[in-house]
């Protein structure tokens, strides 16, 4: 700056004139307004929605059986298989005892009682005292062997299907078929009467009745305890918008304007 009287230039901290000792009055300094302090506004959570509560554990069931569940699916499916292909393993065998002597005549399938292809004359024929009391007794239809192994099919149709309840109940009931097979075996064939022949059940008819129980069971405790089928899948929501907050140095412009 400069002195009023002389026009020396001079320091702009200095309080007097250094030629002519003039003092020198300091200039005012422009006091700067001090700007309200505005709130800083935080913008508002956006809500969020709610995750979906896991599906309730069907009740009685353990964690041990939900961590196992995709291996009790599977070994119903395999059960079940096996209970079919037992029907073509030895189911039954016919002996006839010869005074003290006991001699093995035939061994038949369940296929075999199926499809009527079961005490033949030729098979039997030293059992019997003539052909025409051989042909009485055998290809007779057997309902409840047929039985058990076609429900066995349509339920493995539906597991392969994932349907539920219903495999399982098939499941017992050829079961169910399946002892009504053995227990009515010699009476149905006309049988209990020759007190020479003896009918004995074999492996396979154990092991498909077996199968038949044990793929039941595991079909029903996998249907108790797997989570249910979806729906449908639904739309996603559209994005929360977030509002726009406008910055303190606008909003005080805006109000100054």
């Amino acid at each position: 700056m400069f002195c009023p009287k002389c026009g020396k230039e001079i320091s702009d901290d200095s309080r007097f004139c250094e030629a002519c000792g003039t003092p020198v009055e300091q200039p005012a300094q422009a006091q700067q307004p001090v700007e309200a302090q505005q709130p800083v506004q935080t913008p508002s959570p956006v809500p969020q929605p709610a995750a979906a509560a896991p599906a309730p554990a069907a009740e009685g069931s353990g964690s041990g059986i939900l961590a196992h569940l995709k291996t009790i699916g599977i070994s119903a499916k395999v059960a079940l298989i096996l209970a079919l292909v037992a029907f073509f393993m030895p189911f039954v065998t016919i002996s006839c005892t010869y005074g003290e002597k006991e001699e093995e005549l035939a061994s038949y399938s369940g296929i075999d009682m199926i499809t009527m292809d079961s005490y033949d004359a030729s098979d039997l024929e030293s059992a019997y005292s003539s052909a025409a009391e051989d042909e009485e007794y055998g290809g007779k239809f057997n309902p409840w062997i047929t039985g058990a192994f076609v429900l066995g099919i349509v339920s493995l149709v539906l597991v392969l299907q994932k349907k539920k309840t219903l495999p399982a109940v098939l499941n017992f009931v050829s079961a169910l078929l399946v002892i009504l097979t053995g227990s009515v075996f010699e009476s149905f064939y006309g049988l209990e009467d020759l007190e020479y022949i003896e009918c004995s059940m074999q492996g396979g008819y154990y092991l498909c009745l077996l199968m038949f129980l044990a793929a039941g069971v595991l079909q029903l405790l996998y249907d108790r305890n797997a989570p249910p089928e979806p729906a449908g899948t639904a739309p996603a929501p559209p994005p929360a918008q977030i509002p726009l907050q406008t910055p303190p140095e606008e909003q005080q412009n805006q109000q100054q304007q």
